[in-house]
This record gives C-alpha cells, structure tokens and sequence, in this order.
C-alpha cells in the first residue's frame, strides 16, 4: 500500500508541475528524478557543479547524468538512513552544525550577518536556520548511511595489483606534481602581566555567572572565539570530538551548571560551563580570551624563528629535530613537521589541491628548499611565523605500481567502496519507486535507476 502511495506521489508531482508549465506558458525549475517521495530538481545538478569546483575538485569528467546519478545515490541513501532505526541525528548536533556554517560565513564576508543572508536569499535569520536544519540533517544521515555500507571495505595487495594490471598501458593516467612539506611554526608568546589580566578577567566573569548573569550575554561580549561568539560560546560535543584534550578535559570534568576555572589551551585561556548533558553528548559555553601580545614579543618570535633558519640551512640541526624541539604547532610538531593528509593519511599532497596561498609559496620551490620566514594569523587573529620545507618533490609523471603505490591502492579502494555501493543501491532501487525524466532517458547509470 505504501509503495502504491509513493508511486501516485510521485506521478502526481510531475503531473501537477507539467500542468503548470503549460499553464502559465513559462519554464520553471524541472523535476529531473523522482526517488520515492524525495524529488532532484534540475537546479540541484547545476548547485552540485558549483560547489564541487568551489572545492576545487575535477568536474571535466562529470556530466549531468553523471552528477544526477551522485544525487540518485544520496536521496535513495536518505530514505534508507530515515529507516534505519539505528542511524540517527539529534537536534543538537544539526543546530551545532547550522551555527557553525553560518558563523564559518560569517566570517568570510566580514562579520555581516546581513551579507550571509543575502547570499542565501534569506531575508530572517530563522528563515536561514530553518532552511540550513533540513539539508544538514539530511546530508549528515546521506553520508552516515553511506559510512554504514562501506566501513568493513578493504582491498588487499593482490586487489591492489589486480586494478593496477587491468589498467590498458595507454591508458595509464598522469600523476600530477607532488609534495611533501614540513613545517615549523612559531607564536609569540605574551608577558605574563598580559596573561595574568585575561585570568583575573574570567574570574571576574565567572563571579558574575555565579552570582546570576547569563553566560551566553558574556560569551557574547567578551569572547574571542569567533567560531562561537555569535551563539554565545555554544558547542555540542563528545569525547571524540576534534576540540584540543584540555578543552574536552573540562567539559567532561564539570556537572551540569557549574563553570570552569580559568584553563589554558593553544588558543588563548577559557572558562567553560556545561549546560546540557545527553548521554555522551554535551552541550557547553565557553568564553576565550586572548593575552595582548606587544610588538617586541611578536618581533622576538619572529627572530626565534630566523635563527633556527639559519641553523638548519648550516646543518647544525635538521629541520625534523628543530620541528620536534621548537614548533608550537602541537599536530606537526609530533610528525617532525611533515604535513599529513587527514584524509588519506598520506604526506605526499597533490600541488594542485593545496590552499592557494600555500599554492603559491611552494609551486617553485625545488626538493630541500626551505621558505622565507612566512607571516599569517591564526583563527583569533593574532600573528604567528612558520617556515616550510620541500622535503620531497616528484613531479608530473605517468603512474608507477611501486612509486605511487599509495595513489594507487587509494583508488582501488575507491572503486571497491564503489562497486559496493552500487550494488546497495541495486538492491534497494527494487524496493523503491524511482522516476527518471524523460530529459535524462538516454543517460547510461552505474545503478539501474531505469
């Protein structure tokens, strides 16, 4: 009965738009797919281009059946994640997510919540999170969905070997130029009189919490984070969320309502409350501030750093020992300075995917070549120095089984993961009602949609 229900919903939208076209004589947006009761509209396929070049992926090799065909997959994923009693998404993390998103947006177009709403074509800001809520909710259980299918995933060598063999020898692709680059960072350190008055002034504030003040207002007026400050210092998370060990340390070391001491992180000092305990979740306020740092500090660090330059190019230390020694970046400093892929856990990093800044310092640096001193700001604006290093360099080639063993076990996993899913999808489409436009009858899909 459900199926019947699904399919005459189906079939009634398209009907109800069709008839609408012709009434008024115009061309609004088109119904490219119906996937149960989910539709893909045209304008979505043109979206998805955009923002996969906004994140400077290869789209030359993407047309639309091919886009389609990823919208397909993540609205048949989403009606399976809504009934996967064990896949969930809670309020909280979606209103986590929405805050960050628009604070993230905020910040790239100078502060202006107007701007923000103007780009989303929003005219309230309630407007915007209503909106924001729906499609990460429904990106979050696409993508937890997907996780589901593919987690027990692997290839072994011999796979490895296989998918590189079965590869036609004209055909073997290009690898683009690669790097590995190290870095060391230093940050200018404050006087102590500069860190002792952020102290006293979050024990100033943490009084006033106490004796009845609202800690959000606080967060509000005083905080430098400004990843929270506009929702009060307000995150959602768990033990195993990406916040450094000393911040995660204090929000688990509190009972609901009670606020931190001051505490010191590589950001600045915090004080922090929990406000809501949900199982291993928790939703917490903080307040950072961060000490002044005088010029003669920031000029200090910047020699710091000119003479641990110069040491290494006179290999009276390596630049691995001096990262491990000197650098204040805590995640690089364990690696020697070497800069890891976090997705791939790789050091080895495309050129032409790097940030554009970095980009344009590396691109004509030769293998050992060790940068100027470089200045940059962290996320509280505040300065910092580094130097990076080329340690290795391996430039446009055709595709090694030995040399780019990695590239390649990547990409067969990639393919496996993919034949998995199609074959997911496969079965599910069976169980599904599924309609495609006569606009994209003639597309030739991995899954059968058709």
């Amino acid at each position: 009965m459900n199926r019947i229900k699904i399919i005459f919903t189906g079939i009634l939208m398209l009907s109800m738009l069709t008839q609408y076209a012709q009434k008024e004589r115009v061309k609004i947006d088109g119904i490219a797919a119906v996937v149960g009761n989910h539709i893909v509209l045209n304008s979505e396929i043109d979206q998805l281009k955009i923002q996969m070049k906004q994140q400077g992926l290869d789209t030359k090799n993407l047309d639309d059946c091919k886009i389609l065909e990823r919208l397909l997959q993540n609205k048949l994923l989403l009606l399976e994640a809504k009934k996967d009693t064990l896949i969930k998404v809670t309020d909280k993390e979606v209103e986590s997510m929405v805050n960050q998103q628009i604070d993230y947006m905020k910040t790239q177009m100078g502060g202006s919540i107007e701007k923000v709403l103007e780009f989303y074509n929003k005219k309230t800001l309630t407007e915007l999170k209503a909106e924001l809520s729906k499609l990460d909710k429904n990106k979050k259980l696409s993508e937890l969905m997907r996780q589901k299918i593919i987690k027990d995933v692997d290839v072994s060598p011999e796979e490895v070997k296989t998918f590189y063999d079965a590869i036609p020898k004209d055909k073997v692709p290009e690898i683009g130029t690669q790097v590995e680059l190290m870095q060391i960072v230093i940050k200018p350190k404050p006087d102590k009189e500069a860190e002792q008055k952020v102290i006293d002034k979050l024990k100033e504030i943490k009084k006033k919490v106490e004796n009845g003040a609202s800690f959000r207002a606080q967060a509000v007026l005083y905080s430098e984070d400004p990843g929270s400050r506009a929702n009060g210092g307000k995150y959602v998370i768990n033990r195993k969320s990406a916040f450094v060990q000393e911040f995660k340390d204090a929000a688990f070391s509190l009972e609901k309502g009670q606020v931190s001491e001051p505490f010191k992180t590589q950001f600045g000092w915090h004080i922090l409350t929990v406000e809501e305990i949900n199982g291993q979740e928790r939703v917490v306020r903080h307040i950072l501030m961060v000490p002044e740092i005088n010029f003669l500090n920031r000029r200090a660090a910047q020699k710091q750093l000119d003479t641990i330059r110069k040491r290494i190019l006179d290999k009276e230390i390596t630049f691995e020992s001096a990262a491990r020694e000197f650098s204040d970046d805590e995640e690089t400093k364990k690696t020697g300075g070497k800069i890891i892929n976090p997705n791939t856990g790789d050091s080895m990093l495309d050129l032409t995917m790097l940030d554009p800044k970095l980009h344009q310092i590396v691109q004509d640096m030769n293998q050992g070549d060790i940068s100027e001193v470089l200045t940059e700001k962290d996320r509280t604006g505040n300065e910092l120095y580094k130097i990076i290093m080329v340690s290795k360099r391996v430039p446009t080639h055709k595709m090694d089984f030995v040399k780019d063993y990695p590239k390649i076990k990547e990409m067969a996993l990639e393919q496996k993961k993919e034949k998995v899913l199609v074959k997911w999808m496969n079965d599910k489409i069976k169980n599904n009602y599924i309609k495609i436009s006569p606009e994209f009858a003639q597309c030739k899909f991995e899954s059968h949609w058709k």
